[in-house]
């Protein structure tokens, strides 16, 4: 009997994660996930922006058969996280109801709305489209307007697109491999999936995505993914910094950034120990700095700043909770931990992990993605897809 699988592609600068778990109902819990294997594979498809596409193929075709064999049966499809070339906006729907109940159908009559069909008309093409807020009539914005009655319904959403290039590039790479795409999942916001509590996902919270190559910052307000920023400053400036104080070579820079990454004792360190060190912090801080900066532009930083989750491989660095509280001036800093989701504790609670372990999280809140009763052997245009799932919510 074949198990109901959910798979998950990470794919960045020149590595790629492939996660594979099985979806498992637990009497009177509802469904958790078991980790069956992750693949990671690094190599140098991407130099200077130019990207080895055949290259960069193998090693997922490599990852997906490998996962095969993880998970004793063949792998179709599967998520996959995008991290650039994204574009954020926000569109009001204004629903004039006179005065009647207001049902889930209203909010969804938003995706055969002119407005959200013209999104498909343009250069880019939406992977999330959120409903963040309601407003009844000309009062207060409220979080659930089911069941209450308006003459007015106003709704603000927001909508995530990338390139429909992008997108078309993608679905070729996982054509090499036999593979159908399910879903594009804006990457830090499968992180936030991954690290945030119910609790915290309800109120409002701030999760920080520190990664290598990007930072990134998300804020999820009532469930909801309401702003999102990414910078090009990440560790790898941390690298760079080491390499060019120290003028030593760049894989010996990053050894000492992971070296030094894990507080490995502050006692009896000579001069050259000591410098390394207040390097790695001063760029750290920095980092976290400029997350800051971007924040404070956002009208919804307010709203959410009394909780702030930390992920990404940054989120390893023995000093990151000091630096993000001084930073931030809030106890409520945590680093964020993967749930629902069990298997090797190495690979579940590793932070470096998170937006694979997200877009699990995602897959099982999201019915449409795994409904065995859509699969079909004739793969639907990805435009049609992505337009169908919408429509499907």
């Amino acid at each position: 009997m074949s198990k109901n699988l959910i798979n998950a592609l990470q794919i960045d600068h020149n590595s790629v994660k492939f996660i594979t778990a099985q979806e498992i109902e637990i009497a009177n819990q509802g469904s958790i996930l078991q980790v069956l294997g992750m693949t990671e594979k690094k190599g140098k498809w991407n130099i200077d922006n130019h990207i080895d596409k055949d290259l960069l193929a193998s090693y997922i075709k490599s990852s997906h058969l490998e996962n095969e064999r993880l998970a004793g049966q063949k792998i179709t499809n599967t998520l996959v996280s995008v991290n650039k070339e994204i574009t954020s906006k926000y569109i009001t729907q204004e629903l004039f109801l006179n005065n009647i109940e207001i049902t889930e159908e209203h909010i969804k009559s938003f995706y055969n709305s002119k407005e959200f069909i013209d999104l498909y008309e343009s250069s880019k093409i939406p992977i999330h489209t959120l409903p963040i807020s309601y407003k009844i009539d000309e009062k207060k914005i409220i979080s659930d307007p089911i069941g209450l009655t308006a003459q007015l319904l106003t709704v603000k959403w927001h909508v995530i697109s990338i390139s429909k290039n992008q997108l078309k590039e993608i679905n070729e790479l996982l054509d090499a491999s036999d593979l159908h795409m399910k879903q594009c999942v804006l990457a830090p916001y499968a992180s936030s999936l991954a690290a945030i509590n119910e609790m915290e996902s309800s109120i409002g919270v701030i999760c920080l995505d520190l990664n290598y190559y990007k930072t990134e910052v998300t804020i999820i307000i009532d469930d909801q993914l309401v702003f999102f920023d990414s910078s090009d400053i990440g560790l790898k400036y941390v690298n760079r910094d080491l390499q060019s104080i120290l003028n030593i070579s760049e894989e010996d820079s990053n050894s000492l950034r992971l070296k030094w990454f894990s507080d490995s004792g502050s006692k009896n360190l000579d001069e050259t120990q000591t410098r390394i060190k207040d390097i790695i912090a001063c760029r750290m801080e920095e980092i976290i700095e400029l997350v800051f900066s971007k924040l404070k532009i956002s009208k919804y930083y307010d709203l959410a700043n009394s909780h702030i989750v930390l992920t990404g491989e940054g989120a390893k660095y023995f000093n990151t909770l000091e630096l993000a509280t001084k930073i931030f001036k809030t106890k409520n800093i945590r680093i964020g931990a993967p749930h629902k989701i069990h298997g090797l504790k190495t690979l579940i609670d590793n932070p470096n992990n998170s937006t694979c372990m997200g877009m699990l999280n995602y897959a099982l809140s999201t019915e449409f993605q795994y409904d065995v009763k859509n699969e079909t052997n004739k793969k639907d245009s990805v435009l049609s897809m992505l337009y169908n799932f919408f429509k499907a919510i």
